[in-house]
């Protein structure tokens, strides 16, 4: 795989992630140096925080040709899940891989392809031509994972018991568990990926016509409200042991998913007095910063992820949280080249200050970085 390198980042803000594989398809990598690899999620949020139909177009495309056709345990592949990493990493002595290990990509693949129409409608006409049955089968495996009670649990592939990752929505290190759990035991709900999926089926019954994926997806938003964004705390996830009643940037996030006719079941009160404990100056940390200091793993703990940011300032602006939309900007100005997150540091004075970490180059943090100096059409079009 040979990554262009002449690059105009005026021009071509993404070139440097490009790269073209056989038969001249074009793929994006995820950050340099770490993730050189193709990754659904980050390409497809990518393209929708920068609204680029080239990496909307793109992905799609890649995400179509590899999607899931069996059952997989060693990789996690389902029929018609779409993948997480391509090439998948080898992991645990060889014994499991991360190529499927991704709960939200299917429901995110549905979602790239109602926004490829907003943004550009011909190249979508032409992809919905060709690619129509694997949007059908995205629908049929999002569908598989929804219960009598219009919840969305992630299962392993027959014969499984988890998967390579241990965690397997997009904060994909641990559990943000301050008792030591690491991984869930399966099945488990991520509420975050409740509201995705719900918001990937409405995608679906747009560009399929399908009235019957509409009205699903309206019944999995008000259980996923009720169920997880209660007034009195939100609901990380849901397992074989329990659930997890903790503040989360997930419940920002999610607005971003949430159309605007559920406002009046949202608690809004409650999430906005749940942000001010992640509230830092450059942006909203992923975990309370005194449950992130007793995690193994504090890479989506007392973090602020760039790209997140851009996530939370849209579905702020879209449910009028006008404090929360400017906490979720102020990270702008520490983007720099596409830095992947934020550590939250104590300077001596015992104010906040942001440490780099990560990735130097990471693509949705670039993403985030038009989103901010608003050469995307997101916040505009509001499309989704």
């Amino acid at each position: 795989m040979a990554i262009a390198v002449s690059i105009n980042t005026e021009t071509d803000p993404f070139g440097i992630y490009r790269q073209t594989l056989d038969r001249g398809m074009v793929s994006y990598s995820a950050g340099f140096p770490h993730y050189p690899r193709n990754f659904s999620r980050d390409t497809i949020k990518a393209g929708i925080i920068a609204s680029s139909a080239e990496l909307l177009a793109s992905q799609l495309e890649i995400s179509a040709r590899y999607q899931g056709e069996k059952h997989n345990p060693k990789t996690g592949e389902k029929p018609g899940r779409i993948h997480h990493e391509f090439p998948g990493v080898p992991m645990h002595n060889m014994e499991s891989y991360s190529t499927y290990n991704a709960c939200d990509t299917t429901s995110l693949f549905l979602i790239a392809a109602e926004g490829l129409r907003h943004i550009d409608k011909p190249t979508s006409i032409d992809f919905m031509r060709r690619r129509k049955e694997n949007l059908k089968r995205a629908v049929d495996h999002v569908l598989d994972c929804v219960d009598e009670d219009d919840l969305f649990w992630e299962k392993p592939p027959d014969h499984g018991k988890g998967y390579a990752l241990k965690v397997t929505y997009w904060k994909d290190s641990i559990l943000p568990n301050a008792n030591g759990q690491i991984e869930p035991v399966y099945p488990v709900i991520f509420s975050q990926a409740q509201f995705i999926a719900a918001r990937g089926l409405l995608s679906a019954s747009r560009i399929l016509d399908d009235s019957f994926l509409a009205d699903r997806s309206d019944r999995m938003y008000r259980a996923g409200i009720q169920e997880f964004m209660r007034p009195s705390g939100y609901i990380v996830y849901r397992d074989g042991k329990g659930e997890l009643l903790q503040i989360s940037s997930d419940e920002l996030h999610a607005l971003a998913y949430i159309p605007r006719t559920y406002k009046d079941l949202l608690p809004l009160d409650a999430i906005r007095r749940r942000a001010k404990e992640l509230s830092t100056p450059f942006g909203f940390m992923c975990t309370p910063r005194d449950i992130a200091e007793q995690l193994s793993d504090k890479y989506h703990g007392n973090a602020v992820w760039i790209f997140e940011q851009a996530m939370i300032h849209y579905g702020a602006t879209k449910f009028e949280l006008k404090e929360e939309a400017q906490t979720a900007a102020s990270v702008a100005k520490y983007i720099g080249e596409g830095q992947e997150f934020l550590g939250v540091d104590l300077d001596e004075q015992g104010d906040m200050i942001p440490v780099p970490k990560g990735n130097d180059r990471q693509l949705w943090s670039k993403a985030a970085s038009e989103y901010f100096i608003q050469r995307s059409t997101l916040l505009t079009n509001q499309w989704l």
